[in-house]
């Protein structure tokens, strides 16, 4: 592996949406990261932009591990075994399931 190149693992975040007033709402609990959208698809697919946006500022300021283990989200090693989960919870609430990748280290 060249000098330089990042080893990376990936973490299995959870989200949800659900209707409130005339739009939805959608949250990631163990980042604590939000969004919303007019339509659910659109709430989750914005929740995915903010998980990512939050993950690269935690990056950038040192705190993704910290963060990390305050909150117990595991890292797995290797790349994710699975595409993701969409679970119709109620009428109106929609789970999910975000994988993303996490610099583990740099190689030496």
């Amino acid at each position: 592996m060249p000098a330089g190149e990042r080893i990376y693992g990936h973490v299995i975040l959870t989200g949800y949406a659900e209707k409130e007033d005339h739009q939805f709402v959608s949250y990631c609990r163990e980042l604590g990261s939000a969004s919303c959208g007019d339509k659910m698809d659109e709430a989750l697919e914005n929740l995915g932009e903010a998980i990512e946006v939050h993950l690269d500022a935690l990056e950038e300021t040192c705190g993704l591990k910290r963060v990390f283990r305050e909150r117990n989200i595991r890292i797995n090693s290797g790349p994710p075994t699975f595409d993701g989960v969409y679970v119709n919870v109620t009428p109106g609430k929609v789970f999910t399931t975000y994988s993303c990748s996490i610099p583990l280290m740099d190689a030496v």
